[in-house]
């Protein structure tokens, strides 16, 4: 595990390669708001399968399955759902 201010750094260092080098990155884990950040689309998992699949901003708009909207209540409001509900308008 490591803190916030070197996962920061480490999301901000992957983002720059990203688009520096135009390339795709699948970054896999269980925090929404770091999948949001990161990603153009989110995949969801339950029990090995997909359950959802739904672009980036449409995340708040389309949860469908109930794993999904679990995970989604688990985002902190400080760094979570409150910049995403911001991002999604």
């Amino acid at each position: 595990m490591v803190d916030a201010s070197l996962r920061v750094t480490v999301l901000n260092e992957m983002m720059d390669l990203r688009k520096q080098h135009k390339m795709s990155i699948v970054f896999i884990t269980h925090d929404l708001g770091q999948a949001y950040y990161m990603s153009d689309r989110v995949l969801v998992m339950y029990h090995g399968q997909i359950v959802e699949q739904v672009p980036v901003e449409e995340v708040l708009l389309q949860l469908q399955h109930d794993y999904t909207k679990r995970t989604m209540s688990d985002v902190p409001l400080l760094h979570g759902r409150q910049s995403m509900l911001q991002k999604a308008d």
